[in-house]
């Protein structure tokens, strides 16, 4: 029973509750209740047959599976997966088509109509609302995710009932039934093999020694029995089946009611989004948040503008300015055109403010005070890099992005890449830059193609810079790895520096690694220190054995050696494995890759680690067409 130790522990450190019964009269419990692969029996209720009445054939040596057929298990698991991916797919398709809505009605105005006028703006959203509200009438409802929880505990206590000892109470009498315990007189059917024979013996069981028994006239060596077998013939072997049986049920039960409060704890999730939906409000499933009708068209009406100002356009009388340049707000901001008599004569567009985005403004106002404050950040990331390059090596050496410094605020970066080619194509979002570059590429003296950079700021101070390589040819690669390496050095897990690391994962011999629940790998590695005091309590019993006992415990310690091999690989298999939990922010940056059981494959990752900077490396490679996927190379300031 000391498995179950371990079980139980796994299950509350992920939340789940103690194992308990199925609610029932009298333990008389519903088939409907009990887990898929319990043992064979399980849910007939308490009101078991007597095993090895005299006069009764016992097939001892008959195949009863312990456990249903795992396949079966698969099946279900695989088809829950699937419906629930279907089920997500078919809650996001009605905001999906809600946006798709919103950007179709913009662009349809975008192409005829000045989406700076308020005339139109108002025109839009009248559109807009005639299929869905513009801000719903109800509040947002949001989750509270630790209520829910105790919600779906609740929910599945009160199906199965907190009675974890009447459980186990059962799982023992099934198991006596199963893992009968033979007595002389007892009428049983013996198969066992001897070499490639085999034979089978039926009649009177007349003896029973630590050796062989004794059917009618045969005598039989235990040796030559099955485990399951001989557990029926031998007193230490049928407590330890038995035991093994009850917890592989315990255990099996553990896992049904976690699935189930998983799985309610989904249903009840679900329902809230679905209300918030049928209220009215849209969910992005890129970032998680719920948004307005009216939210969203302000942000797309901004975002066409953006576009628009980005295109060539010939001067106009009207010149644009803007107040407060040190703030670099995150939104658009409004910029009044400068009195004129043409503005005047209009009086609508002299009271409607165009929205022009930060970039932009910023090249407008190329004048003395903003050519002043960019001389001052330049000085200031020249004295930084060359202090940085004095002081420091490897990846400790890098200053952050171009002119842009580690530590630098939002306005301070867009000012030391005002003059940049990428400067232009800078969009604001939530906590950082995006430099999306366009299709033709831009020389910005990186090696390879990026597809975009991102600059994180935490605290308005520069603390990530994130490229998002492009596919790529593994020789392509090649040049981009070996240009890190003449920057920073060789990567940790690059040991010999001779890219043998590499090497491997291209001929396939490294395989990535695996994202598994932090609770599964906790429970592997508690059960190797249970098996562990298990197997050297069965040695030192052993080591001081008198001859009575010595093939009892010699036994108990083979038993013991058996559960900690076992142990040993199951601990093993999650080696090469992480938790979601521990997944760093790079790894938001892509869409992680599935492999054909469907579990979650994190890509290949090689890490530059120095006191202050650290750098990581994170790519897929496609074997089938030697290509390099998801190519993605981040450096974070620590300080």
């Amino acid at each position: 029973m000391k498995n179950t130790t371990w079980v139980f522990g796994s299950m509350l450190a992920a939340g789940c509750v103690l194992l308990s019964v199925p609610v029932a009269a009298q333990g008389n419990f519903p088939q409907g209740n009990f887990p898929q692969g319990m043992p064979q029996g399980m849910g007939r209720g308490p009101g078991f047959q007597q095993a090895g009445a005299p006069g009764r054939v016992n097939p001892a040596g008959a195949t009863n599976p312990a456990t249903a057929d795992k396949a079966n298990s698969t099946v279900k698991t695989n088809t829950a997966r699937s419906d629930k991916a279907a089920l997500e797919a078919a809650k996001y398709q009605l905001s999906n088509h809600r946006t798709d809505l919103i950007r179709t009605t913009i662009d349809g105005y975008a192409s005829s109509e000045d989406l700076t006028d308020s005339r139109i703006v108002r025109a839009i959203n009248g559109d807009i609302e005639k299929n869905m509200p513009l801000v719903p009438a109800v509040p947002l409802e949001n989750a509270d995710l630790k209520a829910l929880t105790d919600q779906a505990r609740s929910i599945v206590e009160q199906e199965y009932g907190t009675d974890d000892k009447k459980f186990q109470s059962i799982m023992e009498a099934r198991a006596a039934e199963e893992i009968p315990l033979y007595k002389l007189g007892d009428k049983v059917v013996v198969n066992y093999n001897m070499g490639p024979k085999h034979f089978s013996v039926k009649g009177t069981l007349y003896r029973v020694t630590e050796k062989a028994i004794t059917v009618e006239d045969k005598i039989i060596n235990l040796i030559d029995l099955n485990d399951e077998t001989r557990a029926k013939f031998d007193p230490q072997k049928n407590k330890y089946m038995r035991s093994q049986f009850v917890d592989k049920g315990l255990q099996m039960l553990a896992r049904e009611k976690n699935d189930k409060i998983n799985a309610t704890y989904d249903k009840l999730k679900g329902e809230i989004f679905k209300r918030n939906e049928t209220a009215g409000y849209i969910y992005d499933p890129q970032t998680g948040e719920w948004s307005t009708a009216q939210e969203i068209s302000k942000k797309y009406i901004e975002r066409v503008l953006r576009d628009k100002a980005r295109q060539p356009k010939p001067k106009t009388t009207a010149q644009t300015r803007r107040d407060d340049f040190d703030d670099f707000p995150e939104d658009n901001v409004d910029i009044q055109p400068a009195a004129n008599t043409e503005t005047e004569q209009n009086s609508d567009a002299a009271q409607t403010a165009a929205v022009i985005p930060v970039n932009d403004a910023i090249k407008l106002e190329d004048n003395a005070e903003s050519l002043a404050k960019y001389e001052a950040v330049i000085a200031k990331a020249e004295k930084q890099q060359q202090d940085t390059n004095e002081n420091y090596a490897g990846i400790d050496a890098d200053c952050g992005y171009k002119k842009a410094c580690w530590g630098f605020t939002i306005a301070d970066t867009r000012y030391a890449l005002w003059r940049e080619p990428e400067f232009p194509h800078i969009e604001p979002a939530l906590g950082r830059d995006v430099i999306n570059f366009p299709p033709e590429g831009l020389d910005v003296g990186i090696e390879g193609e990026p597809d975009s950079i991102d600059l994180v700021y935490v605290s308005n101070s520069l603390s990530k810079v994130v490229y998002m390589m492009k596919d790529c040819s593994r020789q392509d690669f090649t040049r981009f790895k070996d240009a890190l390496t003449e920057q920073y050095g060789h990567a940790v897990e690059d040991k010999g520096g001779n890219s043998i690391a590499f090497t491997n994962i291209f001929t396939g011999k490294t395989q990535p690694q695996q994202i598994v629940d932090a609770g599964e790998k906790e429970a592997a590695q508690a059960a190797v220190k249970e098996a562990e005091k298990t197997f050297n309590k069965a040695v030192a019993e052993l080591k001081n054995a008198d001859d009575d006992n010595r093939d009892e415990l010699q036994e108990a310690r083979d038993q013991a050696a058996s559960a900690l091999k076992e142990a040993n690989a199951k601990a093993e298999a999650f080696e090469n494995t992480v938790s979601s939990d521990d997944l760093p922010y790079v790894y938001s940056r892509i869409k992680l890759a599935k492999d054909d059981k469907g579990k979650t494959v994190l890509p290949y990752t090689f890490n530059w680690k120095g006191q202050n900077v650290s750098g990581t490396l994170i790519f897929y490679y496609d074997k089938a067409k030697d290509k390099v996927t998801s190519l993605v190379f981040a450096k974070e300031y620590k300080k």
